[in-house]
């Protein structure tokens, strides 16, 4: 079945239907009246906390907060960071000391005002900055891209050093941005921090991927970020169109020929790489500037300048994402002394460069890891909204997403650690993993966890497309079989149905009808006679052949219900075939109607497929706008941009394609 590209079938996941969209904008403004909504409140919560039954609901407020004018952060370079501060009323009135918890973000801190009160309510002082640029800083310095963060942020924890209140003991909080602020103090920090908790957050680059696809979703929404939070002093609307009134989002998003992939092997754009080899936030914004002809002045103001350079970053896309650490982590060693717990979920964009990190501290930091990390994955989506907007499936539960806004504010991780209460933390293993379909909690003390290996192999007589082909999957390793063949027009991408996203709709969704499309192979397993429970990474060994120099390759692990009618997104990822020796700095282009061998890893996950259920594996050779579409012209031009290629997947005797899957050994881990 050939169907067309529709961006009407593109969602986001992020946005209320447009008749709820005026509730939008009244939501946001209640946010002012928080101040005059808390304290009666508060009364209210304290007579609840003392009946009984309830005494022991952890998120009810216990003391009565003292919200002090906001005060600008003077920087060592002039710079300014508008900062509230939340205290206890005990605190406030005695001039006495307590823990504090350092918020620092780009997302409108008056906005979060609740969460100061909240956090102030619980004993601690709470401490809300806007970064660089942003919002309430945004008349006293200019948003630094991230390469100011570890420096603002160790200079802010050294003048809450000097406070009346600070007792020692200091802990940060937060998702996302409110993670990468963590993250970029975590190390070598003068022993200025006690605890940190980064949830859906990573060192490792989410622009980073192994098999060298950009991730252009991601891209417009960071840049959606980047210019609200730079130009909107105030957040009053979550309307995207009023957010970038260019309109450069729309294109990334919805526009598959904005981002056609065609760069020459010699490609001049600048390189992560070559910056993070230089010391000093100070001299990467003066490189910088020179590379994309900005003058970002992060001290003051901004001209109009910043504009411009995410534009270039994320709009145009001139920057080659080659090294695996994130700007606000460049010089990272790995000797960690701040405890950190880290939280993510296994449908959010995070968690693939998370689950790296993990692995790599416990390798190059194994007493830390062993004595002072922890990990928890959940089933959640990055913001864990897109279930307000659609049908919630099986994969969890209602419960379960209660477990993600209990452990977004994790009391028992901070009042261990800021309040010496008494915690055997040690009895916690460092990774606790919710396993999908089973909803069931696992915990490790390695990653990933012993298994073994089931390869499944790919059938087919020749006619594997769409869901209305002959593709299976089988233990049985192929003989001779003919190969599958498929068509890739980079104008009419495979769309992107839920997964690892951000403003994108996210999580598991049903796939069956891009499964319809004639440009998408099918392999399907029998109906399982007994549950197969994965818990690691799953990888994918691929024998393919393309008509062109240069090409992609996707594939999705799908779980198919009993019904057939139902197929969930498990995990999905590909490799541009250029960088088949998995060396992103040295590309190759390969040769036309070629077999060539394609190893790479799907994903991390923890699932479990049960009985009667299917296994299924989609092949083709895009997924947009989750990752860029590669225009098939391997560095050359045309006079269309783009050149069809006809792909050709194969599973016989010699090329025996096959998908591993890390069974999960239930022996002691």
């Amino acid at each position: 079945m050939q169907q067309k590209f529709n961006p009407k079938e593109i969602k986001i996941g992020l946005q209320l239907p447009s008749i709820l969209t005026p509730l939008s904008s009244i939501i946001i403004r209640m946010a002012f009246f928080v101040d005059y909504v808390f304290p009666p409140l508060f009364k209210i919560f304290k007579i609840i906390g003392r009946l009984g039954k309830l005494q022991n609901i952890s998120f009810l407020p216990e003391n009565d907060v003292i919200r002090l004018k906001e005060i600008l952060i003077t920087l060592e370079d002039g710079g300014k960071l508008a900062t509230d501060i939340y205290l206890p009323k005990e605190i406030y009135k005695k001039k006495g000391k307590g823990p504090t918890i350092l918020v620092r973000l780009p997302y409108w801190k008056d906005r979060l005002s609740i969460l100061g009160y909240f956090l102030a309510s619980k004993g601690f002082v709470s401490v809300l900055q806007d970064i660089r640029g942003c919002a309430q800083s945004s008349d006293y310095s200019s948003n630094s891209i991230y390469m100011y963060e570890r420096q603002d942020g160790l200079e802010t924890l050294r003048w809450i050093t000097k406070r009346f209140w600070h007792n020692g003991k200091v802990g940060m909080w937060g998702l996302s941005y409110l993670g990468i602020t963590q993250l970029a103090v975590s190390w070598n920090n003068e022993n200025l921090l006690t605890c940190l908790s980064p949830i859906h957050s990573s060192f490792s680059n989410v622009f980073w991927h192994p098999g060298g696809l950009y991730p252009i979703g991601l891209s417009g929404s960071l840049y959606l970020i980047m210019n609200s939070t730079s130009t909107m002093k105030k957040l009053t609307t979550m309307d995207f169109d009023q957010w970038d009134k260019n309109g450069y989002y729309k294109q990334l998003f919805f526009n598959p020929s904005i981002s056609f992939y065609n760069e020459p092997l010699d490609s001049k754009i600048p390189k992560l790489s070559d910056m993070a080899s230089i010391e000093g936030a100070k001299y990467l914004m003066k490189i910088m500037n020179r590379v994309y002809k900005t003058n970002v002045d992060v001290s003051k103001k901004d001209d109009g300048s910043f504009a411009k350079l995410i534009k270039e970053v994320f709009y145009e896309r001139k920057l080659f994402h080659n090294h695996e650490l994130s700007p606000y982590v460049f010089g990272l060693d790995y000797k960690f002394d701040t405890p950190i717990l880290f939280i993510g979920g296994w449908y959010d964009m995070f968690i693939e460069h998370m689950v790296r990190d993990a692995k790599l501290i416990q390798e190059r930091a194994p007493k830390f890891f062993k004595e002072n990390f922890k990990m928890i994955i959940g089933p959640w989506t990055h913001m864990n909204m897109d279930k307000l907007f659609i049908k919630p499936l099986k994969y969890a539960h209602l419960k379960d997403d209660f477990r993600f806004f209990k452990n977004i504010l994790p009391f028992w991780w901070y009042e261990s650690w800021l309040k010496g209460e008494e915690a055997d933390l040690s009895k916690l293993p460092p990774l606790q993993v919710f396993v999908l379909n089973k909803n069931i909690w696992r915990g490790f003390k390695k990653w990933p966890p012993s298994s073994n290996e089931l390869k499944l192999y790919l059938h087919s007589n020749g006619k594997s497309n769409s869901l209305y082909g002959d593709g299976f999957l089988s233990k049985n390793e192929p003989k001779e079989e003919p190969p599958d063949k498929y068509h890739f027009d980079p104008t009419n991408p495979m769309i992107t149905k839920g997964g690892r996203n951000l403003f994108l709709l996210s999580g598991p969704q049903d796939q069956t009808k891009i499964e319809k499309r004639d440009d998408v192979l099918i392999y399907t397993s029998k109906t399982l006679e007994k549950g197969i429970e994965i818990i690691g990474e799953v990888k994918m060994v691929l024998y393919a052949s393309t008509t062109v120099r240069d090409t992609d390759f996707m594939v999705k692990l799908v779980d198919v219900y009993p019904n057939g009618k139902t197929s969930i997104n498990v995990i999905d990822s590909g490799i541009r075939t250029r960088f088949l020796n998995g060396d992103l700095n040295e590309p190759k282009l390969i040769k036309p109607n070629k077999i060539y061998k394609y190893e790479f890893a799907i994903g991390s996950i923890g699932i479990y497929f049960p009985k009667n259920h299917k296994i299924r594996l989609e092949i083709t050779s895009s997924n947009f706008p989750r990752f860029d579409v590669n225009s098939n012209l391997a560095g050359v031009q045309n006079e269309v941009g783009y050149k069809v290629a006809t792909q050709t997947i194969y599973h016989d005797q010699a090329n025996r394609s096959h998908v591993i899957l890390p069974v999960f050994s239930n022996e002691k881990q």
